[in-house]
């Protein structure tokens, strides 16, 4: 233990800046796991566990649990359930104590610290209520949307967890296919069912926190999984943060095939390896090997989206020129809302990358045809 650390008793924290300074960044447009995300980057273990207990001790003195957004509430959850001692922790008595049982060697500096990071967060698009205008007491929301299937998102779920398992390529992109059309046809099912008069289900944005290494290339994937399933993406490089804007069923969908077809690509790389190369050129063929994979893996999606279209319209003996329309309407939704969250935007450039990693990665999204019909996957 470093000699120049400065202990205190619980008496000569000041953890009422903490609380101000969380709720300051909660007025912002910062949520419990955006303030974790950027905690986590820029500090320690120690840090993590403070800003747990912190935001967990916050969330009881507010009632969160009767009060907040239910996603506000279930990345509460979220983090109480990664972090167990600092979620014990939050039901000390006074902030104070709870943060010295989340950190028995918690120093004055380590709060300062904290509360000068939060501080000094800057603003942030607000997408769900901040506390300052939560109700005395939760009501169901008459615009919420409509819940997604939990049959279909199980089959879906099934479908991607086969498909990171597999040590067969091929098999892996059938599978992510079959995933990814019935992603297709279960927004065009919704859509249909709302009819060409009723309002889409309501526009909601949602953050995606990215970890090193290979920031870039994994917004590219995320940007391309969103394009073929009506979800915008915008990036701040600077929190490492991605937001993400559509309907709540169509993020939450876009989101298992990030979340499946990352771990491809981290299985993809490592297995064409670096083609002999060290050092700073292995990295640059790991970069573009993904960079190609999320170009490829993108125009296979919207192939896939296009056929699940065709083929929803037709068994609803409906010509594609009247669903196209239907269609058509909830994509603008979501880009008028986007407008809304994020009026100034520009889009990244593409910048040069190893021809031999980007063909080697488009080689292995390319692996196998995507027509799921063309292969019996066993279930």
């Amino acid at each position: 233990m470093r000699s120049d650390r400065t202990h205190v008793r619980s008496g000569g924290l000041n953890e009422h800046s903490l609380l101000a300074e969380l709720g300051g960044a909660y007025e912002r447009g910062w949520q419990p796991a955006d303030v974790l995300h950027v905690t986590a980057r820029s500090g320690g273990a120690s840090d993590v566990a403070l800003t747990a207990a912190t935001m967990l001790f916050d969330a009881q003195i507010r009632r969160a649990a009767e009060r907040a957004p239910v996603e506000w509430v279930r990345q509460l959850d979220e983090i109480a359930r990664r972090h167990p001692c600092p979620a014990h922790a939050a039901g000390a008595p006074t902030l104070a104590d709870g943060l010295f049982r989340a950190c028995p060697d918690v120093t004055r500096f380590e709060i300062e610290g904290l509360a000068f990071t939060w501080k000094y967060l800057p603003s942030f698009a607000i997408l769900t209520p901040p506390p300052s205008r939560w109700p005395s007491v939760r009501s169901g929301d008459p615009s919420a949307p409509t819940p997604p299937d939990t049959r279909i998102l199980e089959r879906i779920r099934a479908l991607l967890s086969k498909a990171e398992s597999t040590d067969f390529p091929d098999e892996a992109e059938a599978l992510t296919a079959k995933a990814q059309e019935l992603v297709s046809r279960h927004a065009v099912g919704a859509a249909l069912l709302a009819g060409p008069d009723s309002a889409t289900d309501p526009v909601v944005g949602r953050r995606i926190h990215l970890d090193s290494p290979y920031i870039r290339e994994k917004v590219l994937l995320l940007t391309a999984i969103g394009d073929a399933n009506r979800v915008r993406t915008v990036w701040f490089t600077r929190v490492q943060i991605a937001t993400i804007v559509g309907t709540a069923t169509d993020l939450q969908q876009a989101e298992m095939l990030y979340t499946s077809l990352l771990v491809q690509a981290g299985r993809a790389v490592q297995t064409v390896g670096t083609a002999g190369r060290r050092g700073s050129s292995a990295t640059s063929f790991r970069r573009a090997f993904l960079t190609g994979y999320a170009h490829r893996i993108g125009e296979r999606l919207r192939e896939a989206d296009v056929r699940a279209t065709a083929h929803a319209a037709a068994d609803a003996q409906m010509p594609i020129t009247k669903l196209a329309p239907i269609l058509a309407r909830r994509s603008d939704a979501v880009d008028t809302e986007f407008r809304r969250l994020f009026p100034v935007t520009r889009d990244s450039r593409s910048r040069g990358v190893d021809a031999d990693g980007f063909h080697a990665g488009r080689d292995a999204a390319e692996t196998a045809s995507l027509t799921p019909e063309s292969r019996t996957v066993g279930r």
